[in-house]
């Protein structure tokens, strides 16, 4: 399978960092103004091998210098969030989803690349050419079964379903297309948020309970 470029990509964060996204946009790790009060909810251990990941389609760039998003959702990076699996636990509803149509990033004024698998892996490859969207395993993207012992026998199921689309240094917030939530409880403080903050691009907010746990 071959998506189309309509598609959207996704951005995992707690709902404390929301209002700072839409507003302020979103950074690469190497690019972030200094904000002692942001959230971290990756492995930090993971994020900083990142500082030292090359990304092969850009000479000198390396993986922390690019704002990364999923082709997938309900991944394995979210169950261990909502388990407490080497990160801190935090609840499912406390976890929001910024959606970003492909398309919008992936053209020109943006210098972007993607993954057939997590980016801080070193067997993983990097592509800047749309025709090299067949190159990821969209099965794998598309599974819900993540386990070593999946059904298709892929040992490299992981990694894989960690697909990683990136752009250079920044993101703007209006660019966020929609954001998809656990509850109807976190829909309303998301829609309070986006309410206060006046914007000038209405952002719909949706409830989708198939993107966790």
């Amino acid at each position: 399978m071959n998506p189309e470029t309509g598609k959207f990509v996704y951005r995992i964060i707690p709902i404390e960092n929301l209002s700072d996204d839409l507003k302020h946009g979103m950074f690469s790790k190497k690019s972030a103004p200094n904000n002692p009060g942001r959230i971290v909810i990756g492995n930090k251990e993971i994020i900083n091998e990142r500082d030292n990941r090359s990304v092969k389609c850009y000479p000198g760039t390396v993986v922390n210098d690019f704002v990364p998003f999923y082709f997938s959702v309900r991944t394995p990076m979210l169950f261990n969030i909502v388990t407490g699996m080497g990160v801190p636990e935090r609840k499912q509803e406390d976890i929001v989803y910024l959606c970003i149509l492909l398309n919008n990033v992936m053209c020109e004024g943006y210098q972007w690349c993607f993954t057939d698998g997590n980016a801080a892996k070193t067997i993983t490859s990097f592509f800047n050419k749309i025709a090299d969207l067949k190159k990821i395993d969209w099965r794998s993207i598309e599974s819900t079964d993540f386990r070593n012992e999946n059904a298709d026998g892929d040992v490299d199921r992981i990694r894989k379903k960690h697909a990683e689309f990136l752009v250079k240094d920044f993101v703007p917030g209006n660019l966020i297309e929609e954001i998809v939530v656990f509850n109807e409880k976190t829909k309303i403080s998301v829609e309070k948020i986006v309410k206060n903050l006046n914007l000038k691009k209405e952002i719909k907010v949706i409830v989708n309970t198939e993107y966790y746990f």
